[in-house]
């Protein structure tokens, strides 16, 4: 399989980049599912996100799971991606079938958490609201809110190919440099999505050098606790209503269809996770 996320640094060392070309690995992904334009837009927009941040990944034990609440209850999404190169996103029935406008799935009640970690060194949540104009917005707010972080996160969908990059100035960067890579990213839109992978780090970034090539692909490595995040993404009414009355929640995996069943037991360590974490 084919590197498809490269990691580069620009000559200066002062601005790192991740470019994917997540193309291919959509046609594996739960893409297919999507009832709606808007859906299937939001999922590779979404889907792309979670490819670059791979980059940030430097073992094979790391992971980072990204949970998105939107509004009203009920539309949510999650993404796991591991030290593989494995990205698996899941929607909810709910959001797999919204048909409108961004600006009305997200504001007050909203929420992006990324967690980062190791099962064995432990995991770091931030979470921040939702209240950017696009999905590359909100991505880019929480690595500048939650780690103080500039990340800018930029993606291209057209003609059936879909691409994405992940700006970040490091430390002591100087402004004008970042400006005019920007500058060159946004005027080179038309070559980003045309012109072959193998050529796209010379022809679009010439003032960076490659650092390294990883691979991302869309291989099912689910588990129960991939699925914790999107329960925790559910309402807490609601699961104390399930808890009462003994229903277990089953959720089916959208990429190989394993089914996790959730017993009330489970159902209770969440309500207690989320008290916690509003606690907090």
């Amino acid at each position: 399989m084919k590197k498809n996320l490269v990691k580069l640094l620009t000559k200066d060392k002062e601005i790192r980049l991740f470019i994917v070309d997540a193309t291919n690995i959509l046609e594996r992904s739960n893409l297919r599912d999507m009832k709606t334009d808007f859906a299937r837009q939001l999922y590779t927009n979404i889907f792309i996100d979670c490819c670059l941040l791979r980059g940030f990944l430097t073992e094979i034990d790391q992971r980072i799971n990204v949970s998105i609440r939107f509004k009203p209850a009920g539309y949510t999404a999650y993404c796991d991606v591991d030290g593989r190169g494995n990205v698996n996103c899941i929607f909810s029935s709910r959001l797999a079938s919204f048909n409108g406008d961004f600006a009305d799935l997200v504001g007050e009640g909203t929420s992006l958490s990324i967690t980062r970690g190791s099962w064995t060194g432990g995991m770091f949540t931030g979470t921040v609201e939702l209240k950017s104009a696009s999905i590359d917005s909100c991505f880019s707010y929480f690595y500048f809110k939650s780690e103080q972080t500039k990340t800018i996160f930029r993606t291209w969908i057209e003609n059936g190919i879909a691409r994405g990059c992940l700006i970040q100035p490091l430390p002591f960067y100087n402004i004008d440099n970042l400006k005019f890579v920007m500058d060159g990213i946004d005027s080179a839109k038309k070559y980003i999505v045309t012109e072959q992978w193998a050529e796209l780090p010379l022809k679009v970034f010439p003032y960076a050098t490659v650092v390294d090539e990883y691979i991302v692909q869309s291989e099912c490595n689910c588990s129960k606790e991939m699925f914790f995040g999107i329960l925790m993404s559910v309402e807490t009414d609601e699961l104390k209503k399930s808890i009462k009355v003994g229903k277990n929640e089953e959720l089916e995996c959208g990429i190989c269809g394993k089914r996790y069943i959730f017993r009330t037991n489970d159902l209770e360590i969440i309500v207690k996770m989320k008290g916690s974490e509003q606690n907090g």
